[in-house]
Order: C-alpha cells, then sequence, then structure tokens
C-alpha cells in the first residue's frame, strides 16, 4: 500500500496545536480531530483609485510603491501618480504628454521611455524628471523590465508594424541587442536585464493574440513554454525571470480576468481579477503584485498576494 510517507517523503504528525502556515506549508498533521495542512493560497483585493483614469501609460515599481506616468485619459496626458500601497498621490509631471510609453525601474529611480513615432527617454529620481538617451528604435507597446541603469526594452509597434528589436540602457544610452524571436506588441514582462521573460502580446498576424513565450539570457532570445491563455495588453510583472504573472488583456473581442503565473519552466492559472481589462500597468512580485488602469479609461486599482493558510483536509 502506498503510503503518505512514500508520496511526499515526510510522516503525518500528531500535533497538538498548528504549527506557523508559512513554516507547514506541504506537511500534513493530526491533532487528534482533524487531518489538516498548509497550502498557498492567491487572491486580488481592491486598492487605492488612481487619481487619473488611464491607459497605456508608463508602469513601474512594487505594490506599496509603484509609479505611473502619463499614457492616455482618453487624450495624452502627462500627469504621474504614485502609490502607497494604500492611495495614489500627484507628482511632478513627465515633461511631454505621451502616450503608448512604456516603463521599468522603482518608484524613486524609474524609466520611461518609447512611443509610436519617437525616441524619447525620461528618467525619474523620486522627485524630477529629466531626459536619459534617445532609443535607438522609435517605437511604443513595447514590454520593459529591469532598473534604471540595466533596464531591457523588447517588441513594440512602429509605422504600421510590430517591431522586434530589443535594446538594453545602462542609465545613460540604449544598447542594440539580439532581436526577439517573433515581433509583438502589447506583451508583458518580468526578470533583469540578464534574465527576462516576455509574455504573450499580438503578433503581425493580428488576433487571435499570442500565448508565445521567450526568455533573455542578457544575450539571446529562446523559445519556452507557452502560457495558456492568449491575449493582448495583459498586465503583470514580476522582479524574476523565474517569478512572471500576467492578469488580464484582450483577446479580439473578449477582454479576460484570468491571471497566470510563470515558474520559470510551466504555468499555472490564479485567483481572477475584480475588472476585466487590459493595456494597464502593474508591478511587484507573484506574492505581493499590483496592477491599476487600462482601457476606458480605468482608474481601478488591484493587488496581488499569496500566502499560506492552514486548512482542514475533508473528504469532499
Amino acid at each position: 500500500m502506498t503510503t503518505y510517507k512514500a508520496l511526499k517523503g515526510k510522516k503525518v504528525k500528531f500535533l497538538a496545536s498548528d504549527p506557523p502556515a508559512a513554516v507547514a506549508e506541504g506537511q500534513v498533521w493530526y491533532n487528534g480531530a482533524d487531518y489538516k495542512t498548509s497550502v498557498k493560497e492567491a487572491a486580488w483585493a481592491n486598492g487605492g483609485n488612481l487619481g487619473t483614469a488611464r491607459y497605456s501609460f508608463a508602469a513601474s515599481g512594487t505594490q506599496t510603491a509603484a509609479l505611473a506616468a502619463g499614457g492616455n485619459d482618453p487624450e495624452a496626458t502627462a500627469v504621474v501618480e504614485e502609490y502607497n500601497g494604500s492611495a495614489w498621490s500627484e507628482v511632478n509631471n513627465i515633461p511631454t504628454a505621451t502616450n503608448n510609453i512604456r516603463g521599468f525601474g522603482s518608484q524613486t529611480a524609474s524609466v520611461a521611455a518609447g512611443k509610436i513615432g519617437a525616441v524619447a527617454t525620461y528618467e525619474y529620481d523620486g522627485t524630477n524628471w529629466t531626459g536619459g538617451g534617445d532609443m535607438n528604435t522609435a517605437r511604443g507597446i513595447g514590454t520593459c523590465n529591469g532598473t534604471l541603469t540595466a533596464g531591457l526594452y523588447a517588441g513594440g509597434y512602429n509605422s504600421g508594424a510590430n517591431v522586434d528589436d530589443s535594446e538594453s540602457y545602462n542609465g545613460t544610452s540604449w544598447t542594440s541587442t539580439n532581436d526577439i524571436n517573433t515581433a509583438r506588441r502589447g506583451g508583458q514582462s518580468a526578470g533583469t536585464l540578464t534574465a527576462a521573460v516576455l509574455m504573450a502580446g499580438l503578433n503581425s498576424t493580428g488576433y487571435p493574440s499570442s500565448k508565445n513565450v521567450e526568455e533573455f539570457n542578457g544575450t539571446s532570445w529562446s523559445n519556452v513554454n507557452s502560457s495558456t491563455n492568449n491575449r493582448y495588453g495583459g498586465l503583470g510583472g514580476g522582479e524574476l525571470q523565474t517569478a512572471g504573472f500576467i492578469a488580464g488583456g484582450n483577446n479580439g473581442p473578449a477582454t479576460i480576468n484570468n491571471t497566470e503565473l510563470y515558474d520559470g519552466t510551466n504555468w499555472s492559472n490564479a485567483a481572477t481579477i475584480t475588472t476585466a481589462r487590459y493595456n494597464g500597468g502593474g508591478g511587484g512580485s507573484t506574492t505581493a503584485g499590483v496592477i491599476f488602469g487600462g482601457i476606458g479609461p480605468n482608474a481601478q486599482t488591484e493587488e496581488f498576494t499569496t500566502a499560506a493558510t492552514v486548512k482542514v483536509i475533508t473528504d469532499s
């Protein structure tokens, strides 16, 4: 007969009281009345609304320190807001009202770059905006990740066509890197300059949108396991190549509310977002993520958390 120890490598323990959920994750125990275990649960909860509803803007930062700059409201705007985990506050404007712009970095050291037909880059130090080095390829609606001094911009859209160019930023200037394998716009990315993942987007053939995924090792791009859902304009991010998330998005006539997590190899479905949307912003991690804005324009913010919880095991 197969035992729990043979399957999981652990014995079922007798414990008079429950251990901390985070410590006991994956373990099963008996307290004299119930069999219990600790499992991770993911959930979305509403945060404070943006002061200016918008979409197609530059987003960066974490769940408790996010940044939204520019975008459409529905006209191009220069408004910039910071999020503290509870509420948004307006700060100094980006120098030029800009839409279809993308961002990366932290709330106090951020980059906003690109626009359809433009190559401008702006840097933010937590107070003021200054001009940075111009991109080599004009484009908007690409994907970005990394830090102010080690950032990456891949794909995008310009002159009526998707772009396959990839560029890195060192805080001063942009350098062309190897192209992505599939030209696309409106994808999502996670990770660092030398370990990035590019997720989904819209291919040149149009809808249905893509579920193609590529990883970057600092030199070249390679195709990896596709996501479960086709989507364009998904919101999300992730600080690591091995821990990315993407939520919402559009697939032709349908706007979706599904969330997927990436562990560096496989994809798994997580909790659905409250409001289906696309072309918004996001940041943070797979355990403490945040998304905000979107087509509408939308002002809603949602926060994603993953935490271990003790559960009673039942046969239902």
